[in-house]
């Protein structure tokens, strides 16, 4: 399954903490997408961090959003499940 992640910015710097993001991301999962978008929470822009993950192990993703929330002081990571990826070689 594609699962999307997205991060605001930091609660209390109102900064994106992309990089730290991108390396906790990375210690869970080997391949990923990552790219900066503009996200709205609770009336006020922000900008925001979009990971696609594509696993089978649901918990494993649902883990990740917690740890991201926790490590970079988020009231909340939202996670969508957009459904099967498919890989075409060459």
């Amino acid at each position: 399954m594609l699962y999307k992640l997205y991060i605001g910015s930091n609660n209390k710097t109102g900064k994106l903490e992309f990089s730290k993001a991108v390396k906790v991301a990375s210690e869970n999962f080997n391949g990923f997408t990552a790219y900066r978008g503009l996200g709205y929470w609770k009336g006020q822009a922000e900008r925001s961090l979009i990971l696609e993950i594509e696993t089978r192990i649901k918990k494993k993703v649902f883990r990740l959003a917690k740890e991201l929330a926790r490590k970079l002081k988020q009231e909340a990571v939202g996670v969508a499940v957009i459904g099967k990826m498919n890989f075409i070689g060459a």
